[in-house]
């Protein structure tokens, strides 16, 4: 039979990764807006995480109360402190879902034709989606280190791939406008669009670094 705390560390780790789906889901829903040029897909993308600070601070006063109840001690007191820490990234993951939903809407109503951009931007869907998708395996603690260590390793080939990719919408973008006649500002939103990809890939590799000092130890790194 598993102890009280043991069961409130179970009860705290599946409620990480209820956010973390909710999270991928709504990554999912943004991919699917982009290929269909969809507004409700993307509304509903943003609807998904309309609860997300709701359910960070219920996550954080549930850890809060563990610690007060329970005094934990060595790895037990780790993994919530990296709870603590991994809960605002979550809740900025999902600011960047947002805005990119926000960004992605202004380009449809603009009617800007995103098709010389797709070669780029659909490889940087997929890069976020992955390493978001990495991310929730990792969240299940109950792994393996060497698996830990595995997913680990793929978030920081996928971050990789979105800094490449990166780069490459950047250079896109700087050759369009030297030779198309269009609105600079929505070149801009479309960068802002790419980078908040980006954003989503880097926050994912912060939540990988806590999960492995979770399940590892070592040095707690800030971010």
């Amino acid at each position: 039979m598993l102890s009280n705390f043991q069961e409130k560390l179970d009860q705290i780790n599946h409620m990480m990764q209820n956010f973390a789906e909710m999270i991928i889901k709504s990554e999912k829903l943004c991919f699917d807006g982009f290929k269909e040029r969809d507004m409700e897909l993307l509304d509903e993308a943003r609807d998904t995480i309309k609860g997300c600070r709701v359910t960070a601070n219920e996550i954080d006063n549930e850890i809060i109360k563990t610690l007060a109840l329970y005094g934990p001690e060595a790895t037990e007191l780790r993994e919530m402190v990296g709870y603590l820490k991994i809960t605002n990234e979550l809740v900025n993951m999902a600011g960047s879902i947002k805005s990119y939903v926000k960004h992605n809407k202004a380009l449809i109503v603009s009617d800007f034709n995103m098709e010389d951009m797709k070669d780029s931007f659909i490889p940087l869907h997929q890069s976020a989606y992955n390493s978001i998708k990495h991310m929730v395996e990792m969240i299940d603690l109950k792994r393996s280190e060497e698996e830990i260590r595995a997913l680990f390793r793929s978030i920081k080939v996928e971050e990789s791939k979105g800094d490449d990719l990166y780069s490459i919408v950047q250079k896109d973008i700087s050759e369009m406008l030297c030779h198309i006649d269009v609105d600079p500002l929505d070149y801009m939103t479309v960068l802002k669009l790419a980078k908040k990809l980006e954003n989503i890939s880097d926050h994912s590799v912060n939540v990988a670094k806590l999960l492995l000092f979770i399940k590892t130890g070592g040095e707690l790194e800030s971010y």
